[in-house]
C-alpha cells in the first residue's frame, strides 16, 4: 500500500464548549454583514471611540450568540449534530437576510412552517444553493468531522457551567463599562435583534415552538345570538343577495393607481361609478399568516394572537349562524383556519388551462372564472369570500397573464439580485394591473345581476410589500419596525343601486369618508354591518358604514 493511501487528514480534537465558541465566531464573521453594514451604519467608526464601541459591540454579540449555542452542547453525542444543524440554518437564515433584507422573528418562522412546497420552490436559485452550500453546508460538514475531547460528566459539567459563567460575566462587564450606549443602540434599532444570525431565527423558533405547544384555550363562542336584522324583514328580503368580500394578497396602497400613484395601475376601478375609494387603511399584520385570521377576528391588532384566534368563533362562523350561505374561494396557500366552518373551494386546473400554467400556482383568473359560474342564478342570502394569490413575490412575473404585461421590462427572475430594481417594480405593477382587471370584472358581473339580486363587493389586502426601498424586499417584518409600504392596503368597495336603497346606505357619505383612518379591525364589524347581522358582538363604532346608513332605515329600528 502507497503512503498516499495512508495518508489522513487529521481530525483536530475539541472540547464542545471550544467549538460551540468556534462556531459562535464564524456565525458572527461570515453570517452576519447586513448585521453590522446596519451597525456601521448607526455607529461609523469615525474615531478611536467609535472602534472602542464597535469592538465591545462585537464581543457583545458574539457573547449573546454563544448563550444561544451553549445549550446545543448539554448532550455529548447530539453536540455535533445540533450545531452542524444550526449552521446549516444560519446559512439559510443568512441568505434571506442578506438577498432580502429579511428580519426573522416569531411570525417569519410561522410563515415557514405554514409555507407550501410551490411556494417555497420559487425562493429557491442558484444563489441561495451557492451561498448556503459554502457558508452553512460547509462549516457543517467541518464540525462534524471535528473530533469531541471526551471527559468525565462531572468535567464536562464544569466545563459547560464555566463557559456559560464566562459569558455571562462577559455580557454582564460590557454591559457594565458601556450599558449607555449599547442600550440606546438596542432600544432605538430593534431591528438588530431580528438581523443577528443565528440568534434571529433560534428565538423565533423557541418562540413559535412555545406557542403550537400550548394547551388550546377553552373555546369561546362568540356571536350566538347572531340573527337576520330588522331590514330582513321587510317585503323585499325574499330578493337574493350577494355580498363578496375579496381578501388580496400583497398589494401595498403605494401602487394603486386609485391612491394617487405615478402609473395608472386601476385603469378599470377607476372608470366604476359609485366605487369608493378608501385612502387609508393599515393592516393587522405584515404576513398573511396574521392579517388574514386577525381581519376575520373581532380580537383587533392590539388584542390579537394565533392562539386566541383560533379559540372563538370568526366573522365566517358568525355569519353561518345567522342563516346565511357562506363559500370560500381560494387561491392562496390556504385559508389559515378561518374557513373551518366551510369547505374551501379552489379551482380544478384542468378547467384553467390559460391560468394554470406548469408547476407554477394557478392565476387568480382561474378562481374568480370558477366564482362567476355560480352566479347564474342568484339565490338567497349569499356572502361569498375570495381570498387571492394577487401580488405574492417573489415570482411576480408568474402572477398574471401576458396580455397584462403593460410596464416592461420586467424581472422574470425569483432571485432580485439579477434583476434591476426598475424591472422588478415593473413585474410588481403588472400584478396591481391584473388584480385591478379581475375586481373590476367581477364587479360589472354583480351590477348585471340588478334585475335579479341585490350585490356588492368590499376588497381589502392582507399586507404591503417591500420592493427594494431601504435593501427590503417583500414583507413580514415584525410590525413595529416595518415600513408603512408593508402596513398601508388598499381596500375599495361597490354596492348595486338596489343594495344602497335596500340596507339604506348613503353613497355619498361614504365617499366623504373615503380618507378616514382604517384598518383590518373595522372588517369583521363592517361585514357584519353590511350584512346586516345583528349580534353583541359587532361594535357599531368599528363599523365603516354605521355612520352612513339613512334615517329610513334608523328609523325601522335597525342598530347602525
Amino acid at each position: 500500500m502507497s503512503s498516499f493511501t495512508k495518508f489522513k487528514l487529521p481530525r483536530p480534537q475539541f472540547h464542545s464548549t471550544t467549538l460551540t465558541a468556534w462556531a459562535a465566531l464564524w456565525c458572527l464573521i461570515a453570517l452576519n454583514l447586513p448585521f453590522w453594514a446596519r451597525v456601521l451604519e448607526i455607529r461609523p467608526a469615525a474615531s478611536m471611540g467609535d472602534v472602542m464601541y464597535l469592538v465591545s459591540f462585537g464581543l457583545l454579540a458574539f457573547l449573546v450568540i454563544n448563550v444561544f449555542l451553549l445549550p446545543l452542547t448539554l448532550l455529548r453525542p447530539l453536540t455535533r449534530p445540533l450545531l452542524a444543524v444550526a449552521l446549516l440554518l444560519a446559512g439559510l437564515a443568512s441568505y434571506f437576510v442578506y438577498a432580502y433584507g429579511v428580519r426573522i422573528d416569531k411570525v417569519m418562522i410561522r410563515n415557514v412552517f405554514e409555507t407550501d412546497g410551490v411556494e417555497a420552490g420559487e425562493l429557491f436559485n442558484l444563489n441561495l444553493v451557492v451561498y448556503v452550500g459554502l457558508l452553512g453546508v460547509l462549516p457543517a460538514l467541518l464540525v462534524m468531522r471535528v473530533g469531541l475531547i471526551v471527559s468525565s460528566w462531572r468535567r464536562e459539567l464544569a466545563h459547560r457551567g464555566a463557559a456559560l459563567g464566562l459569558t455571562v460575566l462577559g455580557i454582564g462587564a460590557i454591559a457594565a463599562f458601556f450599558y449607555q450606549d449599547h442600550a440606546s443602540t438596542l432600544r432605538n434599532n430593534r431591528e438588530l435583534r431580528h438581523l443577528l444570525v443565528p440568534v434571529n431565527y433560534l428565538a423565533g423558533l423557541g418562540s413559535y415552538v412555545g406557542e403550537i405547544t400550548k394547551p388550546e384555550l377553552p373555546y369561546e363562542a362568540i356571536g350566538s345570538d347572531a340573527k337576520p336584522g330588522a331590514v330582513w324583514q321587510q317585503p323585499d328580503a325574499v330578493r337574493p343577495l350577494i355580498v363578496v368580500l375579496v381578501v388580496g394578497e400583497t398589494a401595498r396602497a403605494a401602487n394603486f393607481g386609485l391612491n394617487g400613484y405615478a402609473r395608472q395601475t386601476t385603469p378599470e376601478l377607476a372608470q366604476i361609478p359609485q366605487l369608493v375609494n378608501f385612502t387609508n387603511v393599515s393592516s393587522c399584520g405584515t404576513s398573511t399568516a396574521i392579517s388574514v385570521p386577525c381581519m376575520f377576528s373581532d380580537l383587533g391588532r392590539e388584542g390579537f394572537s394565533a392562539e386566541k384566534a383560533r379559540a372563538r368563533d370568526n366573522l365566517i362562523d358568525i355569519v353561518s349562524k345567522a342563516g346565511f350561505d357562506v363559500d370560500w374561494f381560494g387561491n392562496n396557500t390556504n385559508c389559515k383556519g378561518v374557513c373551518r366552518a366551510v369547505p374551501e373551494i379552489r379551482a380544478v386546473r384542468e378547467e384553467h388551462p390559460q391560468f394554470c400554467i406548469g408547476d407554477s400556482p394557478c392565476m387568480d383568473g382561474a378562481m374568480f372564472g370558477s366564482f362567476e359560474k355560480t352566479l347564474a342564478a342568484p339565490a338567497g342570502r349569499r356572502f361569498v369570500v375570495l381570498h387571492m394569490l394577487g401580488s405574492h413575490g417573489p415570482g411576480y412575473h408568474l402572477r398574471y397573464p401576458r396580455d397584462f404585461e403593460r410596464f416592461t421590462p420586467v424581472c422574470r427572475e425569483t432571485d432580485f439580485s439579477k434583476c434591476p430594481v426598475s424591472d422588478i417594480v415593473n413585474a410588481y405593477d403588472n400584478t396591481v394591473l391584473y388584480t385591478d382587471h379581475l375586481l373590476a370584472s367581477t364587479i360589472r358581473s354583480l351590477a348585471a345581476l340588478a334585475d335579479r339580486a341585490d350585490t356588492a363587493l368590499l376588497y381589502v389586502s392582507d399586507h404591503g410589500e417591500s420592493l427594494g426601498e431601504g435593501g427590503i424586499f417583500l414583507h413580514a417584518l415584525p410590525y413595529a419596525i416595518a415600513p408603512d409600504l408593508q402596513t398601508r392596503v388598499p381596500m375599495v368597495f361597490w354596492a348595486s343601486e338596489g343594495f344602497l336603497d335596500r340596507m339604506g346606505l348613503d353613497g355619498g357619505c361614504l365617499q366623504a369618508g373615503r380618507g378616514q383612518p382604517l384598518s383590518h379591525d373595522n372588517v369583521f364589524h363592517s361585514v357584519l354591518g353590511l350584512l346586516q347581522v345583528d349580534t353583541a358582538a359587532r361594535k357599531s363604532a368599528l363599523d365603516l358604514f354605521a355612520s352612513c346608513r339613512n334615517t329610513r332605515i334608523k328609523a325601522e329600528g335597525v342598530s347602525p
